[in-house]
């Protein structure tokens, strides 16, 4: 072990270091937000057609592809795993998404005859929460300002009509995890050229 001191500048620099990596490799995984973005998208925008429909006892069907999410991202990062590209904060994110992860899901499989209308608010409040928390680690602006568009369109949908909450889940799916994630593969290739 080294045991030299270190100067509170070599400190900052360590530390800048350790969060420009973990940049980096987190703006490679725009392909997560682009995953994310369409089956979200997707899966809301086909529940808002069957509830128009009046299909209520089968609006949910369409989140059945969530779990297919869980599948790609798990063999995207397994992929990842292999190269050794991760870091501390890239840990810590991933460790953070997976236990946010499990939650929503949990809460959207069995706890929708308790929440009602507010599953979908709240869903949104959290995955908000969870991309502010990642923009705020890797000091992205556009993952920051995607995270609070999210928790926003989350509290806007307690005061819409129930019906409509998926509508804007879609809407917020591509102008919120799809188009970021869009922007963080086309900007990590640019760097990368």
């Amino acid at each position: 072990m080294n045991n030299e001191n270190l100067t509170p500048d070599k400190s900052l620099e360590i530390i800048t270091q350790v969060i420009n990596e973990a940049r980096s490799k987190f703006e490679e995984n725009g392909f997560i937000y682009i995953v994310w973005g369409v089956l979200i998208f997707t899966a809301s925008l086909a529940q808002y057609f069957l509830l128009k429909n009046e299909y209520y006892s089968i609006n949910y069907y369409p989140y059945f592809l969530m779990p297919l999410g869980a599948i790609i991202t798990w063999m995207y990062k397994s992929k990842q795993k292999k190269k050794k590209t991760y870091n501390h904060i890239n840990k810590v994110i991933s460790l953070f998404w997976i236990v946010l992860s499990l939650n929503i899901m949990v809460l959207g499989f069995f706890f929708h005859p308790f929440l009602k209308e507010n599953l979908i608010p709240i869903l949104l409040i959290l995955m908000g929460i969870g991309i502010i928390i990642s923009g705020v680690s890797i000091k992205n602006k556009l993952l920051l300002f995607s995270g609070i568009l999210i928790n926003i369109s989350g509290l806007i949908c307690f005061w819409l009509n129930w019906i409509d909450h998926s509508l804007l889940l879609s809407a917020t799916a591509v102008i919120a995890i799809l188009i970021p994630g869009i922007i963080l593969i086309t900007t990590s290739k640019k760097t990368n050229v």
